[in-house]
C-alpha cells in the first residue's frame, strides 16, 4: 500500500476534520497567553514587508528552488532567532519598554523600536551598523512557554544547519530524530498559541501535510530546503529513507481527538522514539 494512503487511513479512522484556511486548530480559551508586551512578542513572526531592507530581509529562491523567507522568533528565555527560514542568526534580547536591545552571537548589536504591536502584527524599526530598516511582521499566533521546547531554539533547530562534513549513519539518524521532534514542538506552538492557520512555507521538511495524515515526499519531489540540512543530496536521501522506513509502523492515537494538530503531535513523538 502506498505510504500516503496508508498513513491517511490511520488518521481518518479517528474522524479527523478537513482542514481549510478558516478551520479552528485549537480550542484554547481566549487570553490563555499572557497579554503583556513580552509575551506578545514571544512567538514566530513572519516578515510581510520592509522599508530600506537589508539582504537578509528579502525572500528568495536558490538555484535549486529552495525557498527562504525572512522572519523573527523571540523566545521566553530572551533568546532571539532572526530569519529562521533564511540567513539564520541567533542572539539575546533585552526588552525595555518599547525598546529591544539585541546582541547577536557574532558580536553585532542592534536596537529594535516597537512602533506597533498587537495580536496580529508587529512593526519594528531596527537600527544596526548605522542602517535603519522598518520591518512589518505578521503574527503566526504561536506560543512556547518553555523555551526548551521552542522548536527554533539552538538545540532544537541545530538539525537544520548544514554540517561541515559528511556524517555517519548514526549522525544522520540523530538529525532525522531532531527533525521529527522539531515538528512535534512546532505543531504544539500553534495549538498553545490559539492559531487559526498553520504555515509550512519554506520549512525544511520532507513531509507532506494534509487533512487526514502525514506522508513522505518522493525522492524525485524532495524539497530542496530539506537537502540543505544535510552534507549532500545523497545523505538527505538517506535521512528521508529512515523516515519512510518508520512511517509505516503502527502508532497509537487518540480516537476521541478530532483536532488533527493535537492528534499528530504524539504520533510524531512515537515516530521519533521508534528510530
Amino acid at each position: 500500500m502506498p505510504v500516503a494512503i496508508f498513513v491517511a487511513l490511520i488518521f481518518s479512522q479517528c474522524g479527523m476534520p478537513s482542514q481549510n484556511n478558516n478551520e479552528k486548530l485549537t480550542d484554547a480559551p481566549v487570553g490563555r497567553v499572557p497579554n503583556d508586551t513580552f509575551h506578545l512578542i514571544c512567538q514566530f513572526w513572519q516578515l510581510s514587508d520592509a522599508d530600506n531592507p537589508t539582504g537578509g530581509d528579502v525572500s528568495y529562491r536558490t538555484q535549486d528552488s529552495a525557498l527562504f523567507l525572512p522572519g523573527i522568533v523571540f523566545m521566553t528565555d530572551s533568546s532571539l532567532l532572526e530569519n529562521p527560514l533564511g540567513e539564520m542568526r541567533y542572539g539575546k534580547f533585552k526588552l525595555d519598554g518599547k525598546k529591544i536591545e539585541v546582541k547577536f552571537d557574532d558580536g553585532i548589536q542592534a536596537e529594535y523600536q516597537i512602533a506597533r504591536l498587537n495580536k496580529d502584527e508587529l512593526k519594528l524599526k531596527r537600527t544596526e551598523s548605522k542602517h535603519t530598516s522598518e520591518l512589518y511582521y505578521t503574527a503566526t499566533n504561536t506560543y512556547w512557554q518553555d523555551a526548551a521546547k521552542n522548536p527554533f531554539s539552538r538545540k532544537n533547530y541545530n538539525w537544520a544547519i548544514t554540517p561541515g562534513k559528511a556524517e555517519t549513519t548514526q549522525e544522520i539518524k540523530d538529525r532525522v530524530k531532531d527533525c521529527i521532534r522539531f515538528y512535534a514542538f512546532y505543531l504544539r506552538g500553534y495549538v498553545d498559541g490559539g492559531a487559526t492557520k498553520i504555515d509550512f512555507r519554506a520549512m525544511p521538511c520532507c513531509f507532506n501535510w494534509y487533512s487526514g495524515g502525514i506522508s513522505i515526499q518522493n525522492e524525485n519531489k524532495l524539497d530542496a530546503k530539506w537537502t540543505h540540512c544535510f552534507y549532500s543530496k545523497q545523505q538527505a536521501f538517506e535521512g528521508r529513507q529512515m523516515i519512510e522506513d518508520i512511517i509505516l509502523k503502527k502508532y497509537k492515537w487518540d480516537e476521541n481527538e478530532t483536532n488533527w494538530i493535537r492528534q499528530s503531535i504524539p504520533v510524531l513523538m512515537q515516530m521519533r522514539d521508534s528510530l
